[in-house]
């Protein structure tokens, strides 16, 4: 019976640990893609960034152009919206531009691990970000 209760306890305790995902979880943070699975990353010190402000809004680079939106977030799930950015001319990263904005636009969920933020789409691992600052 003490086995139970402790086992009991356990469960409980581990529940009230588990972090809790939600607009909290990132808003006023800023944080920078340090890997990209199934993508290549360009070869150029621009980067591409990710910035979540307190109301609902975000932007970032997209490795040279400026973007900015809305994002949903409700528990784990993730929706970016109104996604619009200026248009430089940016030779050395111009496909990846496009390929980063996209990945922004179809991830539908995302799981902060390790201190890094993982988006993903349909339960893959689209992008990973590091924070800064």
């Amino acid at each position: 019976m003490k086995r139970i209760f402790l086992g009991f306890i356990l469960v409980i305790a581990m529940q009230a640990c588990s972090e809790k995902l939600g607009m909290n979880n990132v808003a006023n943070s800023k944080w920078v893609l340090s890997e990209w699975p199934g993508q290549i990353m360009p070869n150029t010190t621009k980067k591409a960034t990710l910035n979540f402000d307190t109301d609902n809004k975000v932007s970032g680079k997209s490795f040279c152009n400026g973007f900015g939106g809305m994002v949903t977030i409700d528990g784990d799930k993730i929706k970016f919206s109104e996604l619009i950015g200026t248009m430089m001319y940016c030779e050395d990263v111009g496909q990846a531009e496009g390929k980063y904005t996209e990945g922004l636009r179809t991830a539908n969920s995302f799981k902060i691990v390790s201190g890094k933020l993982q988006l993903l789409k349909d339960g893959q691992l689209a992008m990973v970000f590091t924070k800064t600052e």
